[in-house]
């Protein structure tokens, strides 16, 4: 009777650790990455920071990820020219800083 308890308990710990072990791992691979690009044009003054996304990393297309004062993130095409000029604002912001 003795032996089926310590079975028991060393399956219940086992069990607290593999999905320990299962939550950290998904927690740290888990990534969200843009698939398409907004329709959108944002104004600056509504963008608090960004990012960029490249295509070699783990992500299928290049975008940057802007950060707005309403905390979304809105995934734009790095190649239109509201993009590139977003994206100097907020950089000559954060160099006035």
């Amino acid at each position: 009777m003795m032996d089926s308890g310590k079975n028991l308990l060393l399956a219940a710990l086992m069990s607290v650790l593999l999905l320990h072990l299962c939550s950290k791992s998904e927690a740290a691979s888990s990534f969200d990455c843009c698939l398409r690009y907004t329709e959108r044009i944002l104004h600056p003054r509504f963008i608090v920071g960004f990012t960029q996304q490249l295509s070699n990393e783990a992500c299928d297309i290049n975008a940057i990820i802007f950060y707005t004062k309403k905390k979304f993130a809105v995934c734009a095409d790095p190649k239109k020219n509201w993009v590139k000029q977003a994206v100097h604002i907020l950089s000559q912001r954060v160099k006035k800083m």
